[in-house]
């Protein structure tokens, strides 16, 4: 008798509202890295794909994002999806995703050839769905309204794309009100349809404090010119150790001399450059 009521309760407790248990399905999937994922650098172009692989040789951890939305998901058995980096998947896994994890239980190749013409899971391999024209009205509104965040430091990176309606949030932060902020805001706008947040926050270790007040440190010296007084061009995102430096500089030398500064920066352990170099306009011309 204690037994079956023993067994009662337990039914009872999993059926309760607060139960968190993940859903299984199966999805298609782009294994993509962690740094390239957060970046969300558009559609399956060729691009995106050597970004992938570069990155996660270079020690970027490989994560899945699902093709019909392009949630990220964190995996616990990256030994399943290594050797997929960069390439379709097909999955089996409990999915949890307010945390952006996934439990996996089967991970098989995939081609795009097997998603159906119509299928939600095509968008990512559609270069036109993005930022299309007709939708430029509401991507300004949605830019507009993640540049007056008013708790944006050096150490945040927080971008979007447009797919269609949809607004897919990625970057990096490490405030957690920054994500719940961000999400709020793409979610006011007018023809915004869907918001997916994969906006990661980063742990505040003390090890990764020192790293960003350090990286910070030694960039100001040698690039004083892109540093302000309440912000800067360049973003120093610091995770588990590794640093990725973003944001726009004038010559490719600052942007080698930045990756020189940041080696130096002790207790880190890789450097990720994603530095992009727009010279600057000259006035005169035109």
């Amino acid at each position: 008798m204690k037994k079956v009521f023993l067994l009662i309760c337990c039914l009872v407790i999993g059926a309760a509202p607060g139960f968190t248990a993940g859903e299984v399905s199966t999805f298609h999937a782009y294994v993509d890295s962690d740094v390239c994922a957060r970046l969300m650098l558009g559609p399956l172009t060729a691009s995106r794909m050597e970004c992938s692989k570069k990155t996660y040789k270079d020690g970027a951890d490989p994560v899945l994002v699902r093709l019909k939305d392009n949630t990220v998901f964190s995996v616990n058995k990256e030994k399943m999806v290594k050797d997929h980096v960069g390439n379709l998947v097909a999955v089996t896994g409990e999915a949890k995703e307010k945390a952006g994890t996934i439990k996996l239980q089967t991970v098989m190749a995939d081609d795009a050839s097997s998603i159906p013409k119509g299928d939600p899971s095509r968008r990512l391999l559609d270069v036109t769905a993005f930022k299309s024209p007709a939708s430029a009205q509401t991507f300004e509104k949605v830019r507009h309204e993640l540049a007056m965040m008013p708790y944006l430091t050096d150490f945040d990176f927080i971008s979007f794309t447009m797919v269609d309606t949809a607004i897919i949030l990625t970057g990096w932060t490490v405030r957690d009100t920054n994500r719940d902020d961000a999400f709020y805001r793409a979610k006011g706008v007018e023809g915004v349809s869907q918001v997916v947040n994969n906006i990661e926050i980063l742990p505040l270790g003390t090890n990764d404090m020192q790293i960003r007040a350090d990286a910070r440190l030694k960039l100001q010296r040698t690039h004083s010119t892109y540093f302000w007084s309440n912000g800067s061009d360049i973003k120093i995102v610091v995770k588990n150790g590794n640093i990725i430096v973003l944001g726009m500089v004038r010559t490719q030398e600052d942007a080698d001399t930045a990756t020189i500064q940041l080696n130096s920066v002790s207790m880190a352990f890789h450097v990720f450059n994603l530095l992009r170099v727009v010279p600057p306009t000259d006035k005169k011309k035109g």
